[in-house]
């Protein structure tokens, strides 16, 4: 069973994509592993089950998932 879970972009604590460079491996949003690359970095806040239990979360995206990323937060599948 997977829980689901909801990401606040726009609220405190929150910061915009900004580029960095991985050294080390990390997980993007669209689930590929890279590392020795530059991509782009930013925190989010993310809600579990019915909003009761947040917690802060890093995201890693390369910009080809950021051009296909849609309007609800969630990357494209296209």
């Amino acid at each position: 069973m997977t829980m689901d879970y909801q990401v606040i972009e726009d609220g405190a604590d929150c910061y915009p994509w900004r580029e960095v460079y991985a050294w080390l491996p990390v997980r993007t949003i669209g689930g590929e592993l890279v590392w020795r690359e530059k991509i782009f970095k930013r925190k989010v806040w993310v809600v579990w089950g019915t909003g009761f239990h947040m917690e802060p979360h890093v995201q890693y995206a390369t910009i080809f998932e950021l051009i296909n990323y849609d309007e609800n937060g969630n990357p494209s599948t296209a």
